[in-house]
């Protein structure tokens, strides 16, 4: 199988005109008529992860996140963006991105959440840019009835995160929405489908405004509410190609740490 081919694979399943428009979604780095080789899932292409893919002999990166977004004007060794590319060039492993269109295709990363937490998904909200068309958040309804904080505990277990609450946790919810990653622009939306909004990097005067709003917001982090949907593309990366490892370097900044005085 050939780069393009792969990338032809993928964008049935993840159409890439679904994504935002400012997402380098696609072919990033390699010449798409080349093997695609041995090919390796990734969360996001961090240093260990270009170091894993290389003494793997992973020829092929599928990375949710990017490995540029902002403009490159040089390329030099070191820690970042550049440096990374540098030597995924030298080692000759190209980069496919799927990001935005992983998170609007028909069964994408919120679809994912939700199911990791026996919930089924019944609609989708939150455009990934103005009227764009493309949904990247879901919702739908717990089997029973739980409170807030019990809801939370579950969140927590189940992507093994830390969780911050706003809101009314003794509070009986049933409707639950999501929007994987960096959601919190879409609270107010959340607010009007849902008993629960769960996301990452929702800032102090977001849950504010969300927990007026009568809204139980669950910041369970940028990172881990992704990472459902990651595991699903790896499954489906497995289904195209004969040979597809997961790189399993969590690029995830934050750590759980306890103060003692």
């Amino acid at each position: 199988m050939l780069v393009a081919d792969l990338l032809e694979s993928l964008d049935e399943q993840f159409p890439t005109a679904n994504a935002a428009s400012w997402d380098p979604v696609g072919l990033q780095l390699g010449d798409p008529a080349r093997d695609v080789g041995t090919v390796g899932v990734v969360h996001e292409i961090t240093d260990d992860a270009v170091a894993s893919a290389i003494s793997g002999g992973v020829t092929t990166l599928v990375s949710y996140h990017p490995l540029l977004f902002a403009p490159v004007t040089s390329l030099t060794a070191g820690p970042s963006a550049g440096g990374r590319t540098l030597r995924l060039l030298e080692a000759g492993v190209s980069v496919i991105v799927i990001h935005t269109a992983l998170d609007a295709a028909p069964t994408g990363t919120g679809d994912a959440l939700l199911a990791s937490l026996g919930i089924d998904t019944v609609g989708r909200f939150a455009e990934a840019e103005d009227n764009s068309g493309s949904l990247i958040g879901r919702y739908g309804q717990m089997p029973d009835e739980i409170t807030g904080a019990a809801l939370a505990a579950t969140v927590s277990e189940v992507l093994t995160s830390g969780v911050r609450v706003a809101g009314d946790e003794s509070a009986v919810v049933r409707t639950i929405a999501v929007v994987p990653g960096s959601g919190s622009s879409y609270l107010n939306e959340a607010a009007g489908i849902s008993d629960v909004y769960i996301t990452g990097d929702v800032s102090h005067h977001r849950a504010r405004s969300g927990s007026d709003r009568g809204l139980v917001v669950i910041d369970a982090g940028h990172i881990p509410t992704e990472r459902p949907g990651v595991e699903y593309l790896y499954d489906s990366v497995r289904g195209l190609v004969s040979d597809a490892v997961f790189i399993a370097c969590d690029p995830h900044p934050w750590k759980d740490v306890s103060w003692k005085t």
